[in-house]
Order: C-alpha cells, then sequence, then structure tokens
C-alpha cells in the first residue's frame, strides 16, 4: 500500500516538473485530443494540459481560459487528497459524504456533458468556454 503512494507522489512530481518547464503551446512531445483533432470540437478535457502549465505558473486566468471545469475541479480533488493523506498518517479515516451519495457520479457526468456541449456552441457567452 505504501508503494502505491510513493510510486503517485513521484508521478505527480515529475509530470509536474514536465508540465511547468514545457508548455505545451510550444512543445508538441504532448498527445493531441482525437475529438478536436478529427472534428474540430473541444471535449471536456481540451485544454487541460495548458490550464495545467498556467496553474504551475501561477496563472489562474489563463488556466480558466483553456479549461473551466478542470480549474472548477482542483479545490474538490485536492479536499479528497487531503482527506487520503490525512488517514494515511493518523490511521484515522476522514469521510467526505458527499462523494459516497448514490447522486454524485450522476450529477458529475452531468455537469461533464453539459460543459461538453456549452463549450462547442459558437455564441456568446459559450464560445467563452471553449479552449
Amino acid at each position: 500500500m505504501k508503494l502505491k503512494y510513493i510510486l503517485g507522489l513521484i508521478i505527480a512530481v515529475v509530470l509536474s516538473v514536465v508540465y511547468y518547464k514545457f508548455n505545451p503551446e510550444v512543445y508538441h512531445f504532448f498527445p493531441e485530443c482525437p475529438f478536436h483533432k478529427f472534428l474540430h470540437l473541444d471535449c471536456p478535457g481540451c485544454g487541460s494540459q495548458r490550464a495545467i502549465n498556467a496553474l504551475l505558473h501561477l496563472n489562474i486566468e489563463k488556466a480558466i481560459d483553456y479549461n473551466l471545469l478542470l480549474v472548477l475541479s482542483i479545490p474538490l480533488l485536492l479536499a479528497q487528497l487531503s482527506a487520503k493523506v490525512y488517514a494515511y498518517f493518523t490511521q484515522q479515516a476522514i469521510v467526505l459524504n458527499f462523494w459516497h451519495k448514490p447522486i454524485t457520479p450522476k450529477i458529475i457526468f452531468a455537469l461533464v456533458m453539459l460543459f461538453w456541449v456549452a463549450r462547442n456552441i459558437p455564441f456568446k457567452p459559450f464560445n467563452y468556454l471553449a479552449a
């Protein structure tokens, strides 16, 4: 179990360094979105790599321009990560109840689908969601 966390931490640090040092707009070794490449539409994840680069450079406004959904999801992901880290070190589990409700995955799925559709509508204010 401990090895899993150590490997996860190493991968997170390495990816953070890569995304900090190499801007996905400039360097083309990052994977392309096949949905955008072939259909010329934005998927819910389009712009995420550029948004991560912007966040690592503390440019929140630019990150929001690239992928609003990613930026809005970070506080929830950090809360979950903090609970896991706390539970690991204290051996006391913190249960974040909203993750364990049956409706939660349905709400997340609906939000992702709405974001996916909205960011491809070519009219104001929806065109601000485009990557």
